[in-house]
């Protein structure tokens, strides 16, 4: 189920796996912080420490990860091993190494996480409903791109997409995507009516059916005819009011 994303979120990588961190709510982004660089151009440390004091302000907290199996340890995110190695396309690779990236985001108040285990995401999960994310089930792997975020931090669109198909290929992963949308809003309600209509000074209450002067049921022959209520020339009354 998708929940809520709060402050105390860690801004994580799309990776899958089961994390030593407890903090899942936090927006899922390539490779954590370094979504942001890498859609930017940022390349230097002092830039990646900017974007870890922005992300701050929008209310997540930075981070980047290893694993249990790279040497040196932070070189388990592949998203940045790929960028790194020059790997994505259209963007250049960072000027600083994967422990020095740690150190600098470490630094700015970012945390660094453990993952656990190998790759066995079976869906990649594109997120548009804002302010929401996926926590990462060790189960039941998934890639989680929470997409609305490009907007919170005015990202290029298509790069970020095209960058986070690029990774799922070259590492490997699975070439099935689900694109979460928002889902229709709740109905209008009886008291949301009235409280409109009081709030323009209107005197307004919610009565029973059976108060009501007797209803009677529309059929396809009745004219959706309009609200007003003076006497027709049409007897097809028998249609909705509009």
């Amino acid at each position: 189920p998708l929940i809520k994303t709060s402050p105390q979120g860690l801004m994580k990588c799309v990776d899958g796996r089961p994390s030593d961190h407890p903090a899942m709510d936090g927006p899922k982004a390539l490779g954590g912080v370094y979504s942001i660089a890498t859609n930017r151009g940022v390349t230097d440390i002092e830039g990646l420490k900017k974007i870890c004091e922005e992300v701050k302000e929008k209310g997540s907290i930075p981070s980047c990860h290893g694993d249990e199996h790279a040497h040196p340890a932070p070189m388990g995110c592949g998203f940045f091993k790929l960028w790194s190695q020059s790997k994505l396309d259209g963007i250049p690779a960072p000027q600083f190494d994967s422990e020095e990236g740690k150190a600098a985001i470490m630094e700015a108040g970012g945390v660094y996480e453990c993952l656990a285990g190998s790759h066995e995401e079976k869906v990649v999960y594109i997120n548009f409903v804002e302010g929401t994310t996926l926590a990462p089930n060790g189960d039941d792997q998934a890639f989680v791109v929470d997409a609305w975020m490009t907007g919170t931090y005015n990202l290029d669109v298509p790069k970020y997409l095209v960058a986070a198909a690029s990774t799922v290929e070259q590492l490997g992963g699975p070439l099935k995507a689900k694109l979460i949308v928002p889902g229709p809003p709740p109905p209008l309600t009886p008291e949301d009516v009235v409280g409109v209509l009081k709030g323009r000074g209107w005197e307004a209450e919610i009565v029973e059916e059976s108060s009501v002067a007797p209803l009677i049921k529309t059929s396809p022959q009745g004219l959706m005819k309009c609200v007003d209520g003076r006497p027709s020339d049409h007897p097809a009354m028998d249609g909705p009011k509009a």
